[in-house]
C-alpha cells in the first residue's frame, strides 16, 4: 500500500500493506522503538501489532527522508514532434558534493532539462554524469552551491544480508511541495533480473523510482528501479503498483559508484557463447555455439565444452550461468573452469559491451535427428546421454550445399567442433562468419570425407534462394479443413494440412518428400471467417506441401498483446495436428499478402508475437509500413532464429525498424511486393538452414 508520509505530527495510526505474525519480528519492532515492555503480551492483539508496525516504518523512513529528493524531467521530445513533460520520480543524495543517483526512468528521452527539487525545497537544475546501463541507474551532479545535502549512509557489507520474508520500506518523494510516500512489503526474492536485484511485493509506483529500499532497522538495501522479469511485459513500467518491485542491492551501488563519478558508463558484459538446449532450467551447461572473435573465442572456449564454474560459482543449467555472469560488466575479467574430452580446463575471458551484430548464413540443407542406439558393451560413452546423429534429408535446388551433399549424408563436424543436433547446427549457422568456406566432416556410404561450402548470407533479397521443386502435390482429397479450439482459448482458427496416412506414402525407389512446414495467417481483425480465409490459400498450399492455419483475431477491432499466449497453443495445436516440422513454422500478417490495404493490427501482432516468444516461429513476413510493438529486445540471449520477409518496392526505403532487427540477428529478407504464393514459397524455404 502506498502512502503520503507527513514529516510532522503524523497520525496515531496507519494501514500498511503487509501484516506480519511472528513474535520476534513483533518484539523487535519494539526494541527498536524503545518500546519494550513486560506488559507487552506474548500474544499481542492485531491492533497492537499494526500501531508498533507503524511507528517503525514511520521512524526508518523519516530518517531516509533527508536523503530523498524529488526529480523533473522537462521538455522530452516525442515521436510525433510534441513536447511533454514526464512526471516526477526520486532520487537518492549520496554524497556531500551534490551527487544524486536515480533510476534509467529519467533519461528514457531527450529531455531539455532535469530539475532537481531538494528537501529544503528549492529547484536546481542537474546534470548527467554517467549512467550504469546494465542495471537502470543513472548518475546525476546538482548545481548548486549553497545547498547542504546529507548522503545517505551505506552500510557496511558485514551489516546486512538479504534474508527472503524481512519487511522492507520504499520511500519517495512526489510533486513540488516533496510530498513523502511511503509502501511498504517483504524482501521477496533475491538474485533475481539475472543477478543484478533484489525483489520486493512493496507496491511501486513511477514516483518511487530512484528511490531507497530501507529496512526496519533503517538501512539503505537498494534503489527502486523500473524493470520486469524477462518475457514478463512488454514495457519495463508494466507491473508498477502491481507487489512485483526491482531494487538494486546496496552493496553492487557502493562497488559502482567511484567509476560513475568518474563519468564512465557502465554496460552489461558479454562473452558471445550459447549453451545448447531451449529450456533454461534443464541441466546441461554443454556450448552450442561460440561467436567468432567473442571474448568466449578468445579465451579458448569452443562448441561441445561443458561448463563448470564461472567466477568460481559452480553452474549445471543455463539459468545458473545467467545469474553467475549477471554480476559482470564490460571489461571485467571472469575465469571460467570447463571440461573438454573428459579433461578440466579453464580460462580467463574479458567481458565486452557489444558483440557484432550476426549475419546469419544459410547452406540450403534440409536435415533431421536420428538417435543412435548404444550396445550394452559400448564403455566409451556416457549411457545416460542419448547419441544423435544428424542425417541430411534433402539439399536445397541451386544451394550452396547443392551438389555437394547428398541425401542419408551424416554430418559429423563444423569447422573442427562437432555438430550436436539439428538445433545446435541452425545455431551455428546463425552465428558463422559471412564469406567464409565452411568445412565440414561427413559420413557417406560408410567413409568418412571432408568437403567445403561457401555459405550465402540470408539477409538480402529473397530471389537469392530459389524455389524448392517439390513432388507432385497431393489432390485436394487428400487435404482437409479442421476447426482448432481449445480451453480456455476463444479466438477462433481452422487448418488446412494434408491427412497424415496420405502424406506419409512414399514410394521407397523414389526421392524422400520434404518435410511439412507451417503457415499461421493473423487474419485482420474485421475478418471474422477462418475457414472462409483458408480459401485462397489451398491449391497454393498443397503445390508447396505447406499447411495453413489461420488464426481471428478475439475481438473484432483489434488485436490485443495479452493474445500472443492464445496465437502460441493454437500454433502448438496445429502442429501436432498437422505433423510439420517445428523449425520451419512462420507468422504471417494479413497487411503481408492483402497489398491493396495499407498494413493492419495483424502485422504488428505478428511481429511482437514473433518477438515475444523463444524461437517458436523461424520466420514473420509483414508490410514494410508494419508499426512496431513494444516488444523489450535483448541482446544477451541466445540467437533468434528469426527470418523477417517484407516488401520493398523500387526507389523506397525500409522502414527506421529494419536495423534494429538486424542488430539483434534477425536477417531481413525482402521482395518487390509480397502475395500468398510468394509467403508460402518463403516458409517452405524455412526447412532448410
Amino acid at each position: 500500500m502506498i502512502r503520503e508520509l507527513p514529516l510532522a505530527n503524523p497520525p496515531r495510526s496507519m494501514r500498511f500493506h503487509r501484516l506480519l505474525s511472528p513474535v520476534k519480528a513483533l518484539l523487535s519492532f519494539a526494541l527498536l522503538l524503545g518500546m519494550a515492555s513486560t506488559s507487552i503480551a506474548e500474544d499481542p492483539t492485531p491492533a497492537r501489532y499494526q500501531s508498533i508496525l507503524a511507528k517503525a516504518v514511520r521512524h526508518v523512513a523519516q530518517r531516509a527522508l533527508p536523503s530523498v529528493v524529488t526529480i523533473e524531467v522537462i521538455g522530452v521530445m516525442q515521436a510525433d514532434g510534441e513536447v511533454r513533460q514526464d512526471a516526477p520520480t526520486s532520487g537518492v543524495v549520496i554524497d556531500e558534493q551534490g551527487h544524486v543517483l536515480t533510476s534509467s526512468w529519467v533519461t528514457g528521452g531527450d529531455s531539455a532539462s532535469i530539475i532537481v527539487n531538494a528537501p529544503s525545497g528549492k529547484r536546481y537544475p542537474a546534470e548527467v554524469v554517467a549512467k550504469d546501463e546494465h542495471r537502470d541507474l543513472v548518475l546525476l551532479k546538482i548545481a548548486s552551491g549553497d545547498e547542504t545535502w546529507q548522503p545517505i549512509e551505506f552500510p557496511s557489507t558485514d551489516q546486512t544480508t538479504d534474508t527472503v520474508g524481512e519487511t522492507v520500506v520504499a520511500v519517495a518523494r512526489y510533486g513540488e511541495i516533496n510530498t513523502p510516500m511511503v509502501s511498504t512489503g517483504i524482501l521477496s526474492a533475491i538474485g533475481r533480473l539475472d543477478g543484478t536485484a533484489i525483489q520486493t511485493d512493496a507496491r511501486i509506483s513511477p514516483a518511487f523510482y530512484g528511490g531507497p529500499l530501507v529496512d526496519l532497522k533503517g538501512r539503505f538495501r537498494g534503489i527502486v528501479i523500473p524493470a520486469v522479469g524477462e518475457g514478463g511485459a512488454e514495457e519495463s513500467t508494466a507491473w508498477y503498483d502491481s507487489g512485483i518491485a526491482f531494487a538494486v542491492p546496496s552493496p553492487i551501488i557502493a562497488q559502482k559508484l567511484d567509476q560513475l563519478r568518474r563519468g564512465e558508463n557502465i554496460q552489461q558484459g558479454l562473452l558471445g557463447f550459447v549453451v545448447a538446449g531451449s529450456d533454461p532450467y534443464a541441466d546441461g551447461t554443454e556450448l552450442s555455439v561460440v561467436r567468432k572473435r567473442s571474448p568466449a573465442d578468445k579465451a579458448g572456449l569452443k562448441v561441445g565444452d561443458e561448463l563448470k564454474t564461472i567466477g568460481g560459482q559452480n553452474v549445471t543449467r543455463r539459468q545458473e550461468i545467467k545469474l553467475a555472469l549477471g554480476r559482470y560488466d564490460a571489461g571485467n575479467e571472469v575465469e571460467i573452469e570447463y571440461e573438454r574430452d573428459g579433461k578440466r580446463m579453464s580460462s580467463t575471458a574479458t567481458m565486452i559491451a557489444t558483440i557484432p551484430p550476426l549475419q546469419p548464413q544459410f547452406i540450403g540443407v534440409i536435415a533431421a535427428d536420428e538417435m543412435e542406439e548404444k550396445t550394452a558393451d559400448d564403455s566409451t560413452e556416457d549411457k545416460s546421454k542419448p547419441s544423435v546423429s544428424v542425417i541430411v534429408q534433402n539439399v536445397w535446388n541451386q544451394s550452396p550445399a547443392d551438389g555437394i551433399l547428398k541425401i542419408n549424408d551424416r554430418l559429423i563436424e563444423l569447422d573442427g567442433a562437432p555438430i550436436l543436433d539439428t538445433n545446435a547446427l541452425r545455431q551455428r549457422l546463425w552465428a558463422s562468419d559471412p564469406e567464409i568456406a565452411m568445412e565440414l566432416i561427413i559420413e557417406r556410404d560408410g567413409e568418412t570425407q571432408t568437403v567445403s561450402i561457401d555459405p550465402l548470407t540470408l539477409d538480402g533479397p529473397l530471389d537469392r534462394i530459389q524455389s524448392f521443386k517439390t513432388p507432385a502435390p497431393l489432390a485436394a482429397d487428400a487435404w482437409n479443413v479442421e476447426e482448432l479450439q481449445l480451453p480456455d482459448i476463444t479466438n477462433e482458427a481452422a487448418i488446412w494440412f494434408p491427412k497424415s496416412e496420405l502424406a506419409a506414402e512414399t514410394d521407397p525407389d523414389e526421392t524422400p518428400s520434404s518435410p511439412l512446414a507451417l503457415a499461421i495467417v493473423l487474419a485482420p481483425p474485421k475478418d471474422r471467417d477462418p475457414s472462409a480465409i483458408l480459401g485462397p490459400w489451398k491449391d497454393l498450399a498443397r503445390e508447396r506441401h505447406v499447411a495453413v492455419c489461420v488464426i481471428c483475431s478475439d475481438g473484432d477491432d483489434q488485436w490485443r498483446p495479452n493474445e500472443i499466449d492464445a496465437i502460441t497453443k493454437l500454433t502448438a495445436a496445429s502442429l501436432k495436428r498437422s505433423g510439420a516440422l517445428p523449425s520451419a513454422v512462420s507468422l504471417i500478417g494479413g497487411g503481408a499478402f492483402t497489398m491493396n490495404e495499407k498494413a493492419n493490427p495483424a502485422d504488428s501482432m505478428a511481429l511482437g508475437a514473433s518477438l515475444s516468444t523463444t524461437n517458436v516461429f523461424a520466420g514473420v513476413a509483414i508490410s514494410n509500413e508494419t508499426e512496431p510493438p513494444a516488444v523489450r529486445l535483448r541482446k544477451d540471449g541466445p540467437p533468434r532464429l528469426l527470418r523477417v520477409l517484407i516488401p520493398n518496392p523500387p526507389d523506397s526505403e525500409l522502414p527506421f525498424w529494419a536495423e534494429t532487427l538486424r542488430r539483434i540477428g534477425c536477417p531481413l529478407q525482402t521482395t518487390l511486393t509480397l502475395n500468398r504464393d510468394l509467403c508460402l514459397q518463403w516458409t517452405q524455404s524455412l526447412l532448410a538452414m
